[in-house]
């Protein structure tokens, strides 16, 4: 079987869909589920450049933006981690798309629909186990069925969950590619690609053998998936340290409250040396072991 790189890399994806913007129509209109008469005949890919630096920064977003005849915008995406701000990144990224679409002064009317296609390699909402596509809208709270415009949609898929739930999707086409992304870096050999009814399916597996092949695609998808993996183990090297530093305050606001007692102890001891009677000493006493007793330990 074949050695192929997994789709779910997003430097691998990036590079598949830009490369053949014939499978990527096919992917969007398989999100979109239209019917064949609306279906968008082509796509053109607006940043099909990966720089170098790309490979190994941080919070590099290898995005795809792309545009069809209608003047549709789509920002597609393979999120390979998770991030607090990922709900903000993604609403700045579509505003900004919608926003830049036009110049001072010209009409609103001009303003084209923007759409967001995220595949995300990780489980971003946990409490919703029976759901793996999520579309999000500007919709009325009370009456879901008024929408305040359609110019601006985004489609999430969790590919995490994608194996319990997938049987009862409707959308066969894009079940398709979904196991895809999954499943075919394990599908090098052509027998195990019978099953797959897309052949657009079947020509990105032919440009991800190719892209597979290549040498330098290999040494960058390996310098990715190195810059993730040591971005992981310094975010979970800060987050150890966060709790060491934590116990470390807690044990010096423990001595503190010590020695606050001990100086307490002090100055009753002064007063005790300085008392003329046995009552007065017991008064002492007494106040000094309520105080000590005391919950707040002041």
């Amino acid at each position: 079987m074949k050695f192929l790189l997994s789709p779910r890399l997003d430097i691998v994806f990036k590079k598949l869909f830009t490369q053949d913007t014939e499978i990527l129509t096919d992917l969007v209109n398989s999100v979109l589920d239209l019917p064949e008469d609306r279906q968008i005949l082509s796509v053109e890919v607006k940043n099909p450049a990966i720089l170098p630096e790309e490979l190994t920064k941080k919070f590099i977003i290898l995005d795809i933006r792309a545009s069809d005849a209608q003047g549709n915008h789509y920002d597609i995406e393979m999120q390979v981690r998770k991030y607090d701000s990922y709900s903000k990144r993604i609403l700045y990224y579509l505003s900004r798309m919608y926003s830049e679409q036009l110049q001072s002064g010209q009409d609103y009317e001009k303003l084209r629909p923007v759409i967001g296609i995220h595949f995300l390699d990780y489980t971003e909402f946990p409490d919703y186990e029976k759901t793996f596509h999520f579309r999000f809208e500007l919709r009325d709270r009370n009456h879901p069925d008024l929408r305040l415009t359609d110019d601006m949609c985004l489609h999430i898929f969790e590919l995490p969950k994608l194996r319990r739930i997938a049987e009862k999707y409707g959308n066969k086409n894009l079940l398709e590619w979904l196991h895809f992304f999954n499943h075919a870096h394990e599908e090098g050999d052509r027998k195990m690609r019978e099953h797959y009814t897309n052949p657009k399916i079947r020509k990105a597996f032919g440009v991800l053998e190719s892209l597979s092949a290549d040498e330098l695609t290999r040494q960058q998808a390996e310098m990715r998936e190195k810059a993730l993996k040591d971005e992981v183990s310094m975010l979970a090297a800060a987050e150890r340290k966060g709790r060491k530093v934590g116990r470390e305050e807690g044990r010096l606001i423990g001595a503190i409250l010590m020695a606050q007692r001990m100086l307490r102890q002090t100055v009753w001891s002064e007063k005790a040396l300085e008392s003329k009677s046995l009552a007065e000493l017991e008064n002492i006493f007494a106040e000094m072991e309520t105080k000590l007793n005391f919950p707040s330990a002041t």
